[in-house]
């Protein structure tokens, strides 16, 4: 009986590795590892292009929310901010901070935590992911409240004085 369950185990084992072998085969991965090698580019170009892409986001949705009245604008703003909020917390963490991490072997959290910490400022915890929800709900929480102070003025026609042509 032993041999028979360990044979039985070889083959079972096998199997998995044959799998695994067809898992890791994936033709678009090949053609684009060639493309890269071809163009030169190398996995630090990649994880400079997602940390140029994370910041870019950040700018977008920042200069939207201080600078935007358009209620539909900052509404597509929440939007994007929630659906980077879900995706925090099902994979535990930034898609673009774990692309990073990836690629570079560090991230723009990491490195903006340094920062914090040369300036005074530092967290007591050390998880990503609760700092990165914070963040987040922050930020929406402004953009709602902009929102909702929006719809309050217009609903009571209250008008800012628009001297310097500031406001729509």
């Amino acid at each position: 009986m032993d041999e028979k369950d360990e044979t039985n185990e070889k083959d079972e084992t096998n199997e998995k590795d044959e799998k695994d072998e067809d898992l890791d085969y994936n033709i678009v991965r090949d053609i684009s590892k060639k493309i890269l090698e071809r163009l030169g580019i190398t996995e630090k170009v990649i994880g400079l292009i997602y940390i140029n892409i994370h910041f870019f986001l950040i700018f977008l949705i920042g200069f939207i929310a201080a600078f935007n009245n358009n209620i539909y604008h900052l509404c597509v703003t929440l939007i994007v901010i929630s659906f980077d909020a879900l995706s925090v917390v099902i994979l535990h963490g930034c898609p673009l901070t774990t692309l990073e991490q990836k690629y570079l072997k560090t991230d723009a959290a990491f490195e903006r935590r340094e920062s914090f910490k040369k300036c005074g400022i530092v967290y007591k915890c050390e998880h990503e992911y609760e700092k990165q929800i914070e963040g987040l709900v922050n930020v929406w929480t402004i953009i709602a409240v902009k929102c909702l102070c929006i719809i309050f003025l217009k609903m009571f026609n209250l008008k800012l004085h628009n001297y310097n042509n500031i406001y729509n």
